[in-house]
């Protein structure tokens, strides 16, 4: 639930980004060093969002919705360093299953699914992107002092 919410607003980012880049640059969409450009400034930019959410005990506005919260193994919030990780390694398997997909066969696309679908044999049912980074994610329900009033 909380990854489509994600996606929603991330299309808003990526979205954003796309136009002022290529406003910036009169990218065409040719194959060069605009399009290079554009990828590099988009992993940056995607990086700072997720570095800049995690880290702190930050939560994106999906992971605020439904309740979500990353944290190390020892339950504290991230620090930057750790949420740069967690981003890498999740970026790093989703390009290198990219990577295979589009130059050994397109059927390698499904190793998109590996770091999700880990956490289905996982013993503490982590991702395997979280495993590597030593991060989990946690359903969060605020305390009590911190919930609206209701009547």
């Amino acid at each position: 639930m909380g990854i489509c919410y994600e996606a929603i607003i991330l299309f808003g980012v990526v979205w954003f980004v796309g136009y002022a880049y290529s406003a910036l640059t009169r990218l065409q969409g040719m194959p060069g060093w605009q399009l290079s450009g554009f990828r590099i400034v988009l992993f940056v930019v995607l990086g700072a969002y997720f570095v800049g959410f995690w880290r702190s005990g930050l939560r994106t506005l999906p992971m605020k919705t439904v309740s979500l919260l990353v944290l190390d193994r020892h339950d504290r919030p991230l620090g930057t360093v750790r949420a740069l990780v967690r981003f890498l390694a999740g970026a790093g398997m989703l390009l290198a299953a990219l990577a295979v997909a589009h130059f050994v066969h397109p059927i390698g696309l499904l190793l998109v699914l590996v770091p999700g679908g880990w956490a289905w044999i996982d013993r503490d049912h982590q991702a395997l992107y979280d495993r590597v980074a030593g991060t989990r994610l946690v359903a969060w329900d605020p305390p009590a002092a911190n919930r609206p009033k209701t009547r």
